[in-house]
C-alpha cells in the first residue's frame, strides 16, 4: 500500500527563502574574496554560489536574480 504525502512545493514560502539565500550568497562572495583565487575553498565557494544561483532560478525563473539590476538615469517621466 503507497503512503500519500502532503508535501507540495506551493506550500514553500518563497520570498523568505530567497531572502536567506541572498544573504548566504554575498557571505560567500564576500569570503570568496579572501580566499587563493583556484584554490579549493574558492571552488567550493563557486559550487554554492551556482547553486544557490540555480535554486533561484527554480524559484523564480530568473536566471539572474541575484545578479545587480541596472540603475535608471533618473529624471522625470514623460507626460
Amino acid at each position: 500500500m503507497t503512503r500519500r504525502t502532503t508535501r507540495s512545493d506551493a506550500h514553500v514560502d518563497s520570498p523568505a527563502l530567497l531572502s536567506f539565500l541572498g544573504k548566504c550568497r554575498s557571505t560567500v562572495i564576500g569570503e570568496m574574496s579572501k580566499m587563493k583565487v583556484g584554490g579549493p575553498l574558492y571552488y567550493s565557494g563557486s559550487t554554492v554560489v551556482a547553486a544557490i544561483d540555480a535554486f533561484a532560478l527554480m524559484l523564480t525563473g530568473e536566471r539572474d536574480y541575484f545578479s545587480l539590476k541596472p540603475h535608471s538615469i533618473g529624471g522625470s517621466k514623460p507626460e
